[in-house]
């Protein structure tokens, strides 16, 4: 190997395999100190995975640091890759995966320097077999592009025998693979014998015991070799425990071992006996103390078993024994456990713990270490800990901080991370993180660790979502709370409470994991009143803002509404149901822009990874997502890591497919399609005519197999081939020549719009532009049938079941089932339905339509609607069904995710449901008594307050576009857009009078003794004569108005020119004009006049100074006091803020220049109208909902 480094030999990774134990470390470290020796100055870098550090048993610091070593190691290599390091990209690539950081730091600034070395470079990375399985495959597919990419570099890998190393060999090839266990057993005992004489020499073993005088004789070291048995992790470990500095007697130490392996007359086939010599140090032959082995026990467990290493300080915590005690086993275990300068115990070999827990190999009860009994130990001490420390605002952030996000809390109260760990100490953070790691291979019989386990649920759940918050790994909450789920009864209270928590944390991850005290703030208000969580929790509400009246009773279908950001092509369940995925192309000016893809998990919707691109496939299992970018195909894993496989093209992708198969295909500018084997990149073959104008996405489609590749192309055709070798199967003529069943409509000019496979591969479906369905036979591409549509409107949908049976069609007015009947397709139902969106079957034949009423269920079993799901999208909105049938997903610009398995779709047909209707318009009276409510539908309803509760409800005749109370509530009036103004007693809701102003009103306001509208005409009305006064004609169209409780004044915000007249109602003249940059929601004149405040709609403020005409930006607080319409906490303004359609209450408090957020609004409750008034603001929602936000009465400064 060593000759490797430095010759001439055409491979350059030289891979070294070898069994646990076998001296592969060993092999790595030595031709690493060589190659490190000043005279031959060769090696460049070296990284050790270990399985028990967290910075080391994955790939996310491999590059980066072998990048940092490389600058070390070379002035120009520093110079290079500091440079990329100033830019923005090269910052960011540090925390990318392995991929994008060795392309970023190593391949693009290297390569120019590199190519003119001749003097190779040697990189050694030890232990791949240590690295998580996730990471594997980047390693060595990163690796081997480095060497291939660079010939001066050589890479030593070592590993254990690993399946897909092989296999990756064998299609890769070009690289040296030796595996240690293959070397004659000669050589083997010849290099271990020399090892020992080493080691034991007597130059040796003074350097540990100056005053000694021994050393291993011949004799002694040929009976460690055979001891030995070709495993060097033997040999390495006797030296230690020969060396032991806490017995410090070596050659009463060889003896007693010696004596241990005269006992077996044949080499050992494996340490069980070596590891047994050396734990008689600590827990002696047929001992009957039961203090020692329990101790021993609790030790060794603990290191054996926690989920990441831990200092003795932290690990006493989890065991509860004393730190000296820890040490005292430790102190006598130093040749199988390592204590370094980190006070962290660390096993030497994994062979330790495999033995120690294979009962079959450790025959002494006393040695064994039982895996239930151990995770069940530190999983009791993990609630007991857990239980003791957590408790709402553990960090006990300030009034200003506990409303931020996490990051921005901790920087405005100073809270440095020495801070947080006193907060938030070592072991809590480990019991937060791990006890579920341990629950589950736990004894759940056990009393102490239910107990536990019950304690955490009932009291501390919340408080222990927020330490997760607070840490960073608020994620694994999910994973800990279905640990638990599948192990409880379902009857059962806890069960229950869990199931809760694990909606709750679902629905609410992002506004938790953006600040960890929102989580009462903010998610625990709007969780559903019956629920146990709810109730168990809610006085941790108690120092809220705001406390809500009107949120949801009970769990609906919806788990969460996700955050995509951007318009959403495409959405997919993976095969087993348990992610899914969504992507998003943009374009700009008819060019592609840059999108993303997002992989979710599908119960809960937690983000699992995003990946950038300007295309994007994956196949039906997730194992690979493939992406585009400037003409280069990149393959990743689900979590995001890039793997080395790139397949570069000469001409612009304009469309990827992916199959199970192996298979990657690309459709080209060129009018090719591109097939390559994904395991290596080899192409398969090119293929001719590809054509897609015209046509609608997906262009490029394998069947679910793969068995099947599909493609648009020239003169109605859509082009089938085999997915596997891209073999010719037949051209499905779609148009003028697809079979006399078509009918005599069928035209020459025009091509198929859109086609899809079902579920199992077995059919295709397409539609024409002249609106022809066909179904066809993928085996053969034989015609199973068509027909010609009935179609009305440009845009049509098209949907298909898993088996092919069944098909959907959707036009402007109507979807239409239909299905295949010997050779035909036959029309079997016509659904009534305006401007479907989209369509899906599940795999048991439900069918969703999504329409602008939402997402209606039908069962196509007994043909009817069962449900519909509130749900507000555009033209096309991605659908997708779970394979399972237990979950649907419907994207827009977010996307909803539905558990629908509590939804009965054999309920029996009902009558056409009543359908909800709209808030349209809101106003609340001056003292906040009276909400009067519009709506879409013409309804006009009058609420009380206090208690909550409507009084009486009326119609109005056409939608409600307004409402308004006069300033002492007595009176308010509603209007529509035809002009119709009816007024109504504030008290009992009876009719007081009907004007009749212009089209288009959109806007009243009301003195005492006066009302004014907003519309196309502005108009001034006398309430006590009910008759019209004086029309504005100079002002134009407006869409807001206020007046003065005087009926002096009078406010008017223009519709489009972002204007806002002021006028003097007296003398009917205008008196002001101010421009201002954005849409005004609400105009308030101060008490005293001298302001007029405009309130944006994003809840932006701005102070209109009418003594000297100027404006002010942003919010004013001596103003916002005086208003009142504008809520108080304590003194502190509280009103209605929107920013990229997220509503939430901000705060503006005194020590702050900035608005604070006290309350994020729920992104799935569709609020479209609010109001606000001195003690509440008050929500509309698409849906008909009234939600009150309610502010304590108390308005101490």
């Amino acid at each position: 190997m060593a000759n490797w480094v430095t010759g001439q030999d055409e491979s350059r990774m030289y891979i070294l395999s070898g069994l646990a134990g076998i001296g592969k470390s060993t092999v790595a470290y030595t031709i690493a100190s060589r190659a490190a020796n000043p005279k031959l100055n060769l090696l460049g870098a070296s990284f050790f995975f270990s399985r028990d550090e967290a910075d080391r048993n994955n790939a996310k610091k491999l590059f980066t640091t072998i990048a940092y070593q490389l600058c070390v190691y070379d002035e120009t290599f520093a110079k290079a890759i500091g440079d990329v390091l100033l830019t923005e990209s090269g910052s960011a690539a540090t925390t990318k995966d392995p991929q994008e950081q060795l392309q970023a730091l190593m391949l693009d600034p290297l390569r120019s320097i590199v190519q003119s070395r001749a003097r190779p470079i040697l990189v050694v990375v030890d232990a791949l077999d240590e690295c998580c399985e996730e990471d594997v495959r980047a390693v060595v597919e990163g690796l081997s592009q480095l060497v291939r990419d660079f010939p001066s570099f050589k890479v030593i890998l070592t590993t254990r025998p690993l399946p897909y190393l092989d296999y990756f060999l064998d299609n890769q090839g070009g690289h040296k693979l030796f595996h240690l266990q293959d070397i004659e057993d000669k050589v083997v005992d010849s290099d271990i014998r020399l090892y020992l004489r080493y080691n034991l020499s007597l130059e040796k073993v003074r350097e540990h015991f100056p005053r000694r005088q021994w050393c291993a004789s011949d004799e002694q070291i040929d009976a460690l070799v055979l001891a030995a048995g070709r495993l060097f992790i033997i040999a390495s470990t006797a030296v230690r425990y020969i060396l032991d500095k806490f017995a410090s007697n070596p050659a009463a130490q060889m003896q007693k071992l010696l004596r241990a392996c005269a006992q077996d007359h044949t080499p050992l086939k494996d340490l069980a006996h070596f590891y047994t010599v050396i734990l008689r140090n600590i827990v002696p032959a047929n001992c009957d103390d039961d203090d020692i082995v329990s101790r021993y026990q609790s030790v060794v467990g603990a290191i054996i078993f926690i989920q990441r290493p831990l200092p003795v300080s932290t690990l006493a915590h989890l065991i509860d024994i004393d730190v000296e005690e820890i040490r005292v086993v430790l102190d006598k275990l130093q040749s199988v456990i390592l204590l370094g300068d980190d006070d962290v115990p660390r096993i030497y070999h994994k062979s330790f713990p495999d033995y120690l827990t294979d009962q079959a190999r450790c025959k002494d009860p006393c040695l064994q270490i039982d895996s239930k009994i151990g995770h069940t130990q530190i999983a009791t001490y993990c609630f007991q800990i857990t239980n003791s420390h957590l408790k709402y605002n553990i960090l006990e952030l300030g009034d200003l901080a506990r409303y931020m996000s996490n990051e921005d809390g901790l920087t405005k109260d100073g809270i440095t991370d020495v801070q947080l760990q006193e907060k938030i100490p070592q072991q809590l953070q480990y019991a937060c993180v791990y006890w579920a790691n341990h629950f589950e291979p736990a004894n759940i019989e056990d009393t102490d660790l239910m107990n536990g386990l019950e304690k955490l649920v009932h009291e501390h759940t919340l408080h222990w979502f927020e330490v997760l918050s607070l840490i960073g790994n608020l994620d694994l909450a999910h994973r800990a709370v279905r640990v638990v789920l599948k192990l409880l009864s379902t009857s059962s209270e806890l069960h229950r409470l869990l199931s809760d928590a694990l909606r709750f944390i679902s629905k609410f991850y992002a506004v938790i994991n953006r600040s960890a005290l929102h989580m009462y703030h903010s998610a625990l208000p709007f969780t559903p009143t019956d629920s146990l969580l709810y109730c168990r929790y809610i006085k941790e509400a108690r120092h809220n803002i705001c406390f809500i009246e009107g949120g949801p009773g009970k769990w609906d279908a919806l788990v969460v509404r996700l955050d995509h950001e951007e318009k959403i092509k495409f959405i997919k369940f993976s095969l087993d149901s348990t992610l899914l995925v969504s992507w998003s192309e943009e374009y700009v000016d008819g060019r592609h822009q840059p999108g993303k893809l997002k992989i979710w998990d599908a119960a809960t919707g937690t983000p699992i990874s995003k990946i950038p691109g300007h295309k994007f496939a994956v196949t039906n299992n997730f194992s690979t997502v493939a992406a585009s970018s400037d003409n280069i195909i990149t393959c990743y894993d689900v979590n995001g890591s890039a793997r080395s496989t790139a397949f570069p093209i000469s001409s612009t992708i304009k469309e990827l497919a992916l199959s199970d198969s192996s298979r990657v295909a690309a459709a080209l500018s060129d009018g090719t399609i591109w097939l390559w084997d994904s395991r290596n990149a080899e192409l398969i073959g090119s293929f001719d005519g590809f054509e897609s104008d015209g046509w609608r996405i997906p262009l490029l489609q394998f069947s679910i197999t793969g068995a099947r590749l599909a493609y648009p192309s020239a003169d109605s055709v859509v082009k089938l081939r085999d997915g596997i070798s891209g073999r010719f199967i037949a051209d499905l003529q779609c148009g003028s020549d697809c079979g006399s069943e078509c009918g005599s409509e069928c035209g020459s000019e025009w091509s198929a719009d859109i086609f899809i496979f079902s579920d199992d591969g077995s059919r295709i479906a397409s539609v024409a532009n002249d609106h022809r369905l066909a179904l066809w036979n993928t085996e053969s591409g034989g015609l199973v049938g068509a027909v010609g549509l009935r179609v009305r409107g440009m845009d049509y949908h098209l949907a298909i079941s898993a088996n092919g049976s069944l098909l959907a069609t959707a036009d402007l007015d109507d979807v239409t089932l239909w299905s295949e009947n010997r050779g035909h397709l036959a029309e079997i139902k016509v659904l009534k339905r305006i401007c479907p969106m989209s369509m899906a079957f599940s795999l048991d034949n439900i069918l969703a339509i999504v329409t602008h009423d939402g997402i209606e269920l039908y069962n196509t079993n007994t043909h009817s609607f069962f449900s519909t799901l509130l749900f507000i999208g555009e033209s096309f909105t991605a659908l997708a069904f779970s394979p399972d049938s237990t979950h649907l997903a419907c994207g827009d610009r977010n996307m909803d995710l539905w558990d629908i398995r509590g939804i009965d779709a054999f309920s029996p047909p009902s009558q056409e449901a009543t359908k909800v209707t709209a808030i349209s318009a809101m106003a609340l009276s001056r003292d906040c008594s009276r909400l009067a409510c519009g709506f879409m539908n013409g309804t006009v309803e009058l609420w009380e307050t206090s208690p909550t509760k409507r009084r009486s409800a009326f119609h109005h005749g056409d939608e409600v576009s307004t409402v308004g109370f006069g300033p002492d509530g007595r009176l308010f009036a509603s209007g529509s857009e035809d002009g119709t103004i009816q007024l109504w007693n504030g008290g009992d809701g009876s009719l007081h009078g009907t004007l009749t102003a212009s089209r288009d009103l959109r806007a009243v306001a009301l003195s005492s003794s006066v009302l004014v509208t907003a519309g196309w005409d502005a108009t001034l009305w006398s309430l006590d004569t009910q008759s019209l006064v004086h029309t504005f004609k100079k002002i134009g169209d407006t869409d807001l108005v206020s007046i003065s409780d005087e009926s002096d004044l009078a406010a008017f915000s223009s519709l489009n020119i972002e204007t806002i007249y002021l006028v003097d109602i007296m003398n009917h003249t205008t008196i002001s004009v101010f421009t201002v940059s954005n849409r005004i929601h609400k105009l308030t004149f101060l008490p005293d006049k001298s302001h007029l405040v405009a309130q944006t709609d994003s809840g932006n403020i701005l102070s209109l100074n009418l003594l000297n005409n100027c404006v002010t930006n942003g919010p004013t607080l001596e103003h916002l006091i005086r208003l009142p319409d504008t809520p108080l906490w304590h003194g502190v303004p509280v009103w209605h803020c929107s920013a990229n359609e997220q509503h939430y209450v901000a705060a503006l408090l005194s020590q702050h220049q900035d608005l604070v957020p006290v309350l994020w609004i729920p992104g799935d409750i569709p609020v479209n109208k609010w109001t606000q008034g001195s003690s509440m603001i008050v929500l509309g929602c698409d849906d008909g909902r009234i939600i009150l936000l309610r502010l304590p009465t108390s308005h101490d400064g």
